[in-house]
């Protein structure tokens, strides 16, 4: 059959779609090609700014850092607010909406929950509160980095990096109090003891106390810093939602307006660090060596940047956090320091009683109370806008009403869940507390400065050049005392004063030690007594893994140097991993590759190499026997396994051979721990050869346990998200030093981890020009630009950067002036 030929007209129309195809896709063309010119990635040469005090030079090393050299501290801040805005614009302007609960604007009604909770705590209203108080100098120095942020802003010109022509918008202004706000927002990150106190309520309906003390052991098993039997407390005043889920049923889906699970910032198992310290006793140097690597959540960009300030009383080089005007961790020309997080019990929820007959009205100690209310209207982007009304009680903000998970575990018509957050506190200058630090003269100055930190609490380890090595637990906690009510463990009744807070822990009772006849300091997140105060911070401490391999290794070795620092932090013997190893090898499984596994596996030591098959099969029978023995709980459980990696309470039930958590409950025999140990293997052995297939040879740690760096918001679209995210294969676990997080349920690949050292930092105090750090990205908030992710490679291999205030090597150089020279 013969095909007609089209007539003129049609190849004409044809001929025309072709011309205005290749029109569109040159102009295409050029409009990237301007873009990519025109965008100020690597900012260098000289501006001209009007709102500078006086003139600024910017010189970058090497490593990317910028050595900022100013007249003044104000100008100082401002050159470094310039510089976040210059090369992290983006990052700045999501943590703004992020902590002023104004993403939605932007993004849509996917972060309406976010923003509602936000909203709720009243993050920004409590830094304008906070900000008023701050001394009239700090305050001008906030502003003048703001000043910054936004001159560097509007000298980004129309080229803005991607992500603004992505979701249609532009950098927003920035204010003094979003600096303050974004530190309270690093507090919640790194708290989260209510989430806890809210899983214990949820176990609750369906536990004994004594149980959900198996489930969520404390520190020291069979000694929990309470002994009320709170579950009975609930029962007796019948607090729990009449219809709640059961414990086999999923969790539903939950509506757009309500938080979901997993949704809320902090919570985690594992938000910590490690940092340590040795004299001259135990270095080769006979001077300090310090090291840091603070755990948190990976991102790209990172959440760190580094950079030297240099003025008339301030001298720092160390890692900023866009969005602070100061160096947060870092050092001067004579002394480093480091943080940890302490983790203290900070956080409080309270049971409130609802007047049945007037709901505007709760249950106080002495009679009816009026909720304080408040309105917020949140503008989503594509819809109507969403106003609601926020209550707070006498304890703190009502957030039963806008976390979907807090609802559902209560009668919400008899009661609300509300939360008292010592980092709401007007009295809070934590970045005025920073910047003091900053300008600190010698060690004593800023161990002084540390008085001013309020939140988040952290455990600062310091070295100086004299010889000196010091801890300081700085931060505000609540007084409470070794079993006595309920020490913050569960949620409290908000009518009963005596659960009400007695003041906060003196500064001077809080842990502290100077030149320990050990010769040494370290801190991993692990239980901290002071000594002239034996009740503890937190009934909630994390596993000792990483501070007992820590101090092992401090120990096995009579002198100490850089090298042996770098390899401390690249430690992946897991303690977490060794009491679990008997059950584990000695385990059956009737799997057709059981036997190869078996032999690959026989000389796994625990510890988490990348090229290690034993590593791969330990996790993912691990993963399977926490499964086994918990899944039980239903939704309780899958909701929160992830953020919590129940590693603990399984080593305790392992113990007993007979314990009755290995019991299946679905079968009608009784199962001991090794019957359940053998399901794990076999269910394992299934789950690997799935997702690696049937050669266990290619099983290797470093195939499944990537480190994931996510963007936001763009992580989860497909192709973006590849551009955007960075990837690593990396090695460790949940608790060696050399942390990585896995993710569980809470990812397709359980065995990723979306949190690990954040940083690494060393310092020699012999020569602090011989300091190093790394991170897992890289300076750059630009994806298109190298220095974006040129640092991840060397992050996975524990290689290192140097950390100089004299560079040798000068790469580039940005002059802010204020007038044409």
């Amino acid at each position: 059959m013969k095909i007609p030929t089209p007539s003129l007209g049609l190849k004409t129309v044809f001929k025309g779609f072709f011309w205005l195809g290749s029109i569109v896709l040159m102009l295409t063309i050029a409009a990237g090609i301007a873009y990519l010119v025109s965008a100020q990635t690597n900012p260098s040469g000289k501006r001209i700014i009007k709102t500078l005090g006086d003139a600024v030079t910017i010189s970058f090393d090497e490593s990317d850092i910028p050595h900022i050299q100013a007249k003044n501290s104000t100008d100082a801040l401002f050159a470094l607010g310039y510089l976040h805005a210059s090369e992290r614009s983006w990052q700045m302007e999501i943590n703004r909406r992020l902590s002023s609960g104004r993403l939605s604007e932007i993004l849509g009604k996917e972060t309406l929950a976010i923003d509602r909770f936000i909203r709720t705590l009243g993050i920004k209203h409590a830094a304008e509160k906070q900000f008023d108080r701050y001394p009239i100098a700090t305050k001008r120095l906030l502003q003048s980095y703001a000043d910054g942020v936004n001159a560097g802003n509007a000298h980004l010109g129309w080229a803005l990096p991607v992500e603004y022509f992505l979701s249609g918008s532009k950098p927003g202004h920035w204010s003094p109090t979003d600096s303050v706000a974004w530190m309270l927002m690093m507090a919640l990150d790194l708290g989260g003891n209510w989430h806890k106190e809210l899983q214990r309520l949820e176990l609750s309906q369906f536990l004994t106390t004594k149980q959900v003390w198996e489930v969520m052991p404390a520190y020291t098993p069979g000694e929990p810093v309470s002994h009320l039997d709170f579950a009975k407390i609930y029962q007796d005043i019948n607090v729990f939602n009449p219809n709640p889920l059961a414990r086999d049923q999923k969790s539903k889906n939950l509506p757009a307006t309500e938080l979901a699970i997993n949704e809320v910032p902090g919570g985690k198992d594992g938000v910590g660090s490690n940092n340590w310290a040795l004299n001259g006793k135990l270095t080769v140097s006979g001077k300090p060596l310090l090291a840091n690597d603070p755990h948190l959540g990976l991102s790209a960009p990172a959440i760190w940047y580094v950079a030297h300030l240099e003025a008339p009383g301030l001298n720092v080089i160390g890692a900023t956090l866009p969005g602070i005007p100061a160096v947060v961790l870092g050092r001067t020309d004579k002394f480093a320091w480091s943080f940890t997080n302490t983790g203290p019990d900070v956080q409080d929820l309270y049971i409130e009683q609802l007047d049945p007959k007037n709901p505007g009205v709760y249950r106080g100690p002495d009679g009816p109370l009026p909720f304080k209310v408040r309105q917020e209207i949140i503008d989503i982007k594509g819809e109507a806008p969403l106003r609601f009304l926020v209550k707070e009680t006498r304890h703190g903000p009502v957030i039963s009403e806008s976390y979907a998970r807090a609802r559902r575990a209560i009668d919400t018509d008899r009661f609300v869940l509300a939360l008292r957050w010592t980092a709401l506190d007007t009295e809070n200058q934590s970045v005025a507390g920073l910047l003091d630090m900053n300008h600190a003269k010698d060690l004593e100055a800023f161990k002084r400065a540390l008085r001013k930190n309020y939140a988040p609490m952290q455990n600062v380890v310091m070295a100086d050049t004299d010889g000196n090595i010091s801890l300081q637990t700085a931060g505000v906690a609540p007084k409470r005392t070794l079993h006595q009510g309920l020490y913050g463990v569960a949620p409290a009744l908000g009518w009963e004063r005596q659960y009400d807070w007695a003041g906060y822990v003196p500064f001077d009772q809080l842990p502290n030690s100077n030149n320990p006849d050990a010769h040494w300091i370290a801190t991993a997140n692990q239980k901290m007594v002071s000594s002239n105060d034996p009740n503890p911070l937190t009934g909630d401490w994390d596993l000792p893994t990483r501070y007992d391999r820590i101090v092992e290794l401090i120990k096995s070795k009579p002198e100490h140097d850089l090298n042996s620092m770098k390899t401390m932090q690249a430690d992946t013997l897991s303690l977490g991993a060794t009491p679990l190893l008997e059950l584990f090898k000695s385990a059956q499984s009737k799997h057709p590759l059981a036997q190869q596994a078996n032999e690959l596996s026989r000389n796994f030591d625990g510890d988490m190499k990348i090229d290690s098959t034993g590593a791969l099969i330990f996790n993912a029978w691990a993963d399977q026997l926490s499964r086994q023995l918990f899944s039980r709980l239903g939704y309780l459980f899958t909701e929160n396994y992830g953020t919590r990696n129940f590693r603990h309470p399984l080593i305790l039930q392992i113990q007993n051979p007979n314990s009755p958590w290995c019991n299946d409950p679905q079968t009608e025999q009784i199962e001991n721990c090794t019957d359940a140990a053998n399901v794990a293997l076999d269910k394992a052995l299934e789950q690997l050869s799935t997702q690696f297939g049937n050669n266990p040879k290619n099983w290797l740690w470093g195939n499944a346990h990537i480190a994931v760096s996510e963007h936001r918001p763009l992580s989860k679209i497909p192709l973006l998200g590849s551009l955007f995210n960075l990837a690593q294969p990396f090695p460790g676990d949940s608790f060696s030093i050399n942390v990585g997080r896995l993710e569980l349920l809470r990812a397709k690949n359980p065995f990723e981890t979306k949190q690990a050292a954040s940083l690494r930092t060393l310092y020699d105090l012999s020569d602090l020009e011989q300091s190093l750090f790394i991170y897992q990205a890289g300076q750059s908030g630009w994806v298109q630009n190298k220095l974006y992710r040129n640092m991840s490679a060397l992050w996975a291999r524990n290689e290192y950067l140097p950390l100089q205030m004299k560079p040798q090597k000068i790469s580039r150089q940005l002059e802010l002036n204020i007038k044409e020279k």
